[in-house]
């Protein structure tokens, strides 16, 4: 294996080494024309956050039927993003929940 051969291997190393570890909203997709940006730590269907976590929709009084999409759980306005980032109709609690949600695309 010659000097030629490992030109490849070090290209792909830099490229891996300067590529973001978390996803960034561009300027142009940081706005929802129905809610706000968010970045959440988890995603669920409704039903399936429904079926797991009813006791605390009830506790907190929201109600899921109100809203379509998904819903996300402990999320920020911050427009850097480990996770996909999502346009959101209903913001609760400070981003404890949050429901309405839809993906949104990143600008490259």
């Amino acid at each position: 294996m010659g000097f030629a051969a490992l030109i490849p291997v070090a290209a792909l190393a830099a490229v891996a080494a300067a590529a973001p570890s978390a996803l960034e909203v561009r300027a142009s997709s940081s706005s929802c024309d129905t809610g706000s940006v968010q970045c959440c730590t988890q995603y669920y269907s409704q039903y399936e956050y429904e079926s797991q976590y009813s006791s605390v929709l009830q506790a907190l009084g929201i109600n899921l039927s109100n809203y379509q999409g998904l819903v996300g759980t402990q999320c920020t306005g911050s427009t850097v993003c480990d996770q996909q980032p999502v346009c959101c109709t209903g913001n609760s609690f400070n981003g404890l929940v949050v429901v309405g949600c839809s993906p949104i695309t990143i600008n490259g």
